[in-house]
């Protein structure tokens, strides 16, 4: 243990002695879109990495890092558990060219180096959080690893946090009227008496840049100067709800200030009698820019993908990601808190509300409780270039309210790549790829209505379908998924079709669609009817089949005449096809790639000879679409 603190000692001189002379000057993560950038999931992270040097130095590694993680500090044990949600290394110079070995690079001092950076964002990821007890951080962070020439090896590295706001609809909940009452004695002696206050709002449901009023009521004993010592706070908690289905059982932090204010004593509608106080709608606060409370469903959240007769083909792994980056790992809340002087305080809980982010009346604004601490437990014995870092979180809030007071929000930024949200007006029953075709046009036409002050929006349009067949000679299966994701949300059906050896088919359609706030919705029809012994095979597995022995064939030919494999490479893109043998089982998969006018469609199909004489055959399709809109 002494050993330990000796060497984490000996560590921070050397650190200390290098920050004195510092090697790099400059070391600077620059963002395309901006200083203080708001992202949403599926957008891609654009930059470039900044460097300068006081000396000719010699450079081991440059790296860089993306990551997304929740995190709940313990304070008993000083470590923290965590939820990544994503975490991705780049390393933008490590080895000369031609050279096995790192290092070697040697660069000049007092020259600009600019190194180009990319990072994709993945969907499903919570909006931002920063707490003294807990975090949801996204951040970039980029090192540089140089040894000296006496072998002492220093990394130094510099940091980018930025926000990231969850694509929603917009959810609020008014919430029934709640109220606090309780007593407290207060004075000395012959002074004493006994405090009575009580505060009732006709809701608990609000949203930021929104104003609070309530009723308060002071009882007939009271100090003369009462109305002169009230405050009003908002405070906020969160709990660790990761793997526990009861969030009220869950370890929960103490209470934070964001905001307080003094009351006016002179506010509201006067009334009182026999030297009690009351104060009717009297102004409590407006709503800051804050988080908004965690939704938390533990029915949904550890719903697990039902059962089908193609197990885990039920649920792609895009959809399964997505649901377990949703699932709430810390359950952020909000409360109320009335003091009277330093005797009586009174608490009401609220629930602050989602606002869209489609909609581009919202403004940006930074965080109520201004810059946090953003140091991570494993950046210790490393060289912080500008640090220590700090981050201010952006959120969404009203900026006008018709309430009879102005929000307090500063600084605030208009919404300008949002879009308006527009229900989607699709009769029930329509086709998911009827869907798509929808979607597509509704952002067509939304281009077309925007106004001219509007940026340019990217709207990502992604569809999965996959289509799986299996016979053995008594009963043929087939099922068809088809996933649709934009802008946040997700729309997945599942059409499974049996027909047995007697001519009855049984048909089950499900269709679920989670929003961009996580709400779910299901319906599901069932059909069951005599038809043909014959079962038909679908178009799309008979036309993957055709190609496949069609792309053997072409192989075959094209290892027999070289020259005519080029013929075919020039003009034809053909798919790979790749076939393996195992457990007596014979599988070939064919990968065909398609990109045509801005749409990029990959399509991979496996055919699977089982031992048992049966065979499985699956065709997916996976399509990506980026509409722009001007």
């Amino acid at each position: 243990m002494v050993a330990s603190k000796n060497k984490d000692k000996s560590q921070q001189d050397e650190v200390s002695q290098v920050q004195a002379d510092p090697v790099v000057t400059r070391f600077d993560i620059q963002m395309d879109a901006g200083s203080e950038p708001v992202f949403k999931g599926g957008e891609v992270i654009t930059g470039k990495l900044q460097i300068e040097l006081s000396r000719p130095i010699v450079i081991n590694a440059i790296k860089i890092q993306m990551k997304g993680r929740a995190a709940w500090i313990d304070p008993m044990k000083n470590e923290d558990i965590e939820k990544v949600y994503f975490d991705q290394d780049f390393t933008l110079l490590e080895r000369p060219p031609g050279k096995p070995e790192p290092g070697h690079f040697t660069w000049i001092g007092n020259f600009t180096y600019s190194l180009p950076f990319e990072c994709p964002l993945p969907k499903g990821c919570p909006s931002s959080y920063e707490g003294p007890h807990a975090f949801i951080r996204y951040f970039i962070r980029a090192s540089l690893v140089h040894e000296e020439t006496d072998g002492r090896t220093f990394e130094y590295y510099g940091k980018k946090v930025f926000s990231l706001i969850a694509p929603s609809e917009g959810h609020v909940v008014s919430g029934e009227s709640a109220a606090a009452k309780d007593t407290a004695v207060y004075g000395k002696c012959c002074c004493k008496g006994r405090l009575t206050g009580e505060i009732t709002l006709p809701k608990t449901g609000y949203i930021p840049g929104e104003a609070v009023f309530g009723d308060l009521k002071i009882g007939n004993k009271h100090p003369k100067d009462i109305l002169n010592q009230i405050e009003v706070r908002l405070v906020d908690r969160v709990r660790n709800v990761g793997g526990i289905t009861d969030p009220e059982k869950a370890a929960v932090s103490p209470n934070r200030t964001l905001f307080y204010r003094k009351l006016d004593p002179n506010d509201g509608d006067a009334k009182g009698y026999k030297g009690a106080i009351q104060r009717d709608g009297i102004y409590l606060m407006t709503i800051p820019p804050v988080v908004p409370s965690t939704k938390y469903d533990s029915e949904s959240s550890n719903n697990n993908a039902k059962s089908s007769p193609f197990g885990h083909l039920l649920e792609s792994p895009s959809t399964a990601t997505l649901r377990l980056r949703k699932k709430p790992f810390l359950k952020v809340e909000y409360a109320l808190q009335i003091t009277l002087g330093s005797n009586l305080l009174l608490e009401v809980p609220i629930e602050i509300g989602e606002l869209s982010t489609r909609d581009t009346r919202n403004s940006m604004a930074p965080f109520v409780a201004g810059p946090q601490p953003v140091e991570e437990s494993d950046e210790k014995g490393k060289i912080a270039i500008n640090g220590p870092f700090t981050y201010t979180p952006i959120y969404l809030t009203k900026e006008h309210f018709e309430n009879g007071h102005h929000g307090s929000v500063k600084s605030a930024q208009p919404l300008t790549n949002g879009t308006n949200g527009t229900p989607n007006n699709a009769a029930p029953g329509v086709r998911i790829i009827e869907k798509v075709e929808h979607k597509l046009e509704k952002h067509r036409r939304g281009s077309q209505l925007s106004g001219a002050s509007e940026e340019p929006h990217a709207t990502i349009v992604t569809t999965t379908k996959t289509i799986v067949t299996h016979t053995d000679g008594k009963e043929a299966k087939t099922m068809e998924e088809t996933v649709v994701e934009t802008d946040g949300e997700v729309t997945r059906t599942i059409e499974e079709r049996t027909v047995d050896d007697e001519g009855v088919e049984r048909r089950r359609i499900e269709e679920t669609t989670m929003d961009a706030s996580g709400n779910e919705t299901t319906t599901i029809e069932q059909t069951a009817r005599r038809v043909a012994e014959t079962v038909q095979v679908p178009e799309e597995i008979a036309e993957a089949r055709h190609k496949i022995e069609e792309a053997l064939e072409k192989a075959s030919l094209r290892a027999a005449s070289p020259v005519q494999s080029d013929h075919f490479e020039e003009h034809h893109t053909e798919p790979a096809v790749v076939t393996t043998e195992e457990n007596g089982e014979t599988t070939t998969v064919s990968t065909e790639v398609i990109e045509r006018e801005g749409v990029k469609t990959i399509i991979t199909t496996t055919v699977t000879k089982h031992a048992d004489g049966s065979e499985s055959t699956m065709v997916q399709e996976h399509t990506t679409t980026e509409l722009i809109e001007e």
